[in-house]
């Protein structure tokens, strides 16, 4: 075996330098005329797309709606305290206002999720981000009136355009990366949100602290609530005169078959340009008709949707969005509106989230470069078993009263989600799911979130459980995570688009059995 192996590598090196065939042109012709065995050079990745910087450039495009993402639902966090002062709530409540807030992205993120999945099937993928990226302008506006009821107005309006981002750009990511790009690009998604994240906990150490004079008259908050004005533009232009093709996966699916070829013949070499229409052809003979709500709760997707929505269930009640929307209580150790916070702790918290908001990005980075290394599977269960440590530590430390070691354990934490359960879900349901699939699923996500969002503080009011109870809670959803994605979820490290979504397919009998090598990479 070695010595064929050692034959493939001097053919290909030595033939394909006289040749204009991609790698998997060469690579096939090499293993026939070698010998090799088909499962030893299925471990071997040939390069089969164009240009890697053209693929990430057009994943950077499509993520700005994941950098909206981020920020818009972390924005709220460092700004409620001159919100409430600005607009005289009550201390008794100002817990509900903030609660109310920030729950309205995700309510509107839950049915822009799920109308996103009609939308992006009926008009494809890139008029739906341009179509997002208006309704997030629209949305600004409204944010900038010092008035609860416009408030909630524009948060509702920006969760909508959250949800329908949320659905497809992961979607939109997967068709148009190639396999050998589709863990590091499916990555950027996290990555993104996790920078939009960065962005608005930075922007809040320009907010005016409670002993400035300027504490009740700064419009700083307002500039910071304008600067999803940006990614949108960034990503309206570049869709209108740079990427200007939908998904080749797309344009298949409505029977426009020459752009489709012309979508793929962006990205890949042109040998490969067949073998990628050809799979395009059985997916379409595959999947032809509508796929309604009663396809996929049939036997083709049922399981697919419930791995989907579980893995979605395990990362929100992981605790994540409770930590985003609520770090800046959680670094004070204290959910008591009328707590008397000194500045000093205020500026020590500042850091804290500073550093939360760099660790958060950093753990995302992190993901991309080690997920085309080790099986997705593998990735979740380690980080969510170390969620599940540090989960159970946070809560003795915060039951304790020791916050000054908790705001470390946080950090811990959020890194551990940040390398594992934040990008690697939305990279697996774009795996296993169709367009309408994935909007069920992220559905889901986000009425989760906004079931952690209402109640995470509640529960951790002083009266009822404290902010302890709740860490033990999400602690022990961690436990049911871990045994969950051992024993029942399975590995697409490695395979197509088609192989994918074909995982958990009851009525799909394998019919392909040749390497992954021998695929489109």
């Amino acid at each position: 075996q070695r010595l064929a192996f050692d034959d493939f590598i001097f053919f290909f090196s030595s033939r394909r330098r006289h040749t204009r065939c991609s790698g998997v042109s060469w690579a096939r012709r090499c293993v026939q005329e070698t010998g090799i065995n088909a499962e030893y050079m299925g471990k071997i990745k040939i390069m089969s797309h164009k240009s890697t910087l053209r693929v990430l450039s057009q994943v950077l495009v499509g993520t700005m709606g994941s950098f909206i993402f981020g920020y818009g639902m972390g924005v709220f966090n460092t700004v409620q305290d001159i919100v409430a002062k600005q607009l005289d709530w009550p201390e008794d409540k100002k817990n509900f206002n903030v609660g109310l807030v920030t729950s309205t992205v995700a309510l509107g993120a839950a049915f822009g999720a799920y109308l996103g999945g009609i939308v992006v099937s009926k008009f494809g993928r890139r008029l739906t981000m341009i179509m997002a990226d208006v309704i997030t302008i629209v949305a600004v506006f409204p944010t900038l009136v010092s008035n609860l009821g416009s408030i909630l107005v524009g948060r509702i309006l920006l969760g909508f355009a959250i949800g329908i981002n949320s659905s497809v750009v992961p979607l939109y990511i997967r068709e148009v990366s190639p396999n050998a790009l589709s863990g590091t690009s499916g990555s950027c998604h996290q990555l993104l949100i996790s920078l939009g994240i960065l962005l608005s906990l930075v922007l809040g150490y320009g907010l005016p602290t409670k002993d400035d004079a300027d504490f009740g008259t700064s419009n700083w908050w307002k500039i910071m609530f304008a600067i999803p004005l940006i990614p949108s533009a960034i990503r309206i232009l570049g869709l209108m005169f740079i990427f200007t093709n939908d998904t080749p996966q797309y344009l298949s699916q409505i029977g426009k078959i020459g752009e489709a070829e012309a979508a793929l013949s962006d990205i890949y070499h042109y040998e490969e340009v067949n073998i990628q229409m050809e799979q395009l052809k059985q997916e379409r003979q595959r999947s032809s008709g509508e796929i309604t709500l009663g396809t996929l709760f049939g036997p083709r997707y049922r399981k697919a949707l419930f791995i989907g929505i579980t893995l979605s269930w395990i990362q929100q009640f992981s605790g994540i969005n409770a930590v985003v929307f609520y770090s800046t209580k959680i670094f004070q150790g204290s959910f008591d509106p009328k707590a008397v916070i000194s500045a000093e702790t205020m500026k020590t918290v500042g850091i804290f989230n500073a550093l939360f908001g760099v660790l958060n990005a950093l753990s995302a980075f992190a993901a991309a470069l080690v997920i085309g290394k080790a099986g997705r599977k593998t990735i979740l269960m380690i980080g969510n078993f170390f969620c599940l440590i540090f989960l159970g530590v946070l809560a003795y430390l915060v039951y304790d009263e020791n916050f000054t070691v908790s705001r470390y354990f946080v950090l811990l934490y959020d890194f551990a989600f940040g390398i594992s359960l934040g990008p690697i879900v939305w990279v697996y349901i774009s795996e296993i799911l169709p367009a309408q699939g994935i909007a069920v699923a992220v559905f889901f996500n986000w009425i989760f979130t906004l079931i952690v969002g209402l109640g995470f503080p509640i529960i951790s009011d002083p009266k009822v459980l404290d902010a302890y109870g709740g860490f033990i809670l999400f602690a022990v959803c961690c436990v049911v995570g871990e045994l969950f994605i051992t024993f029942v979820v399975k590995e697409t490290e490695g395979k197509t688009l088609v192989e994918t979504q074909n995982l958990y397919n009851d009525a799909h009998d394998e019919e392909d059995t040749q390497a992954p090598f021998l695929k489109a990479n």
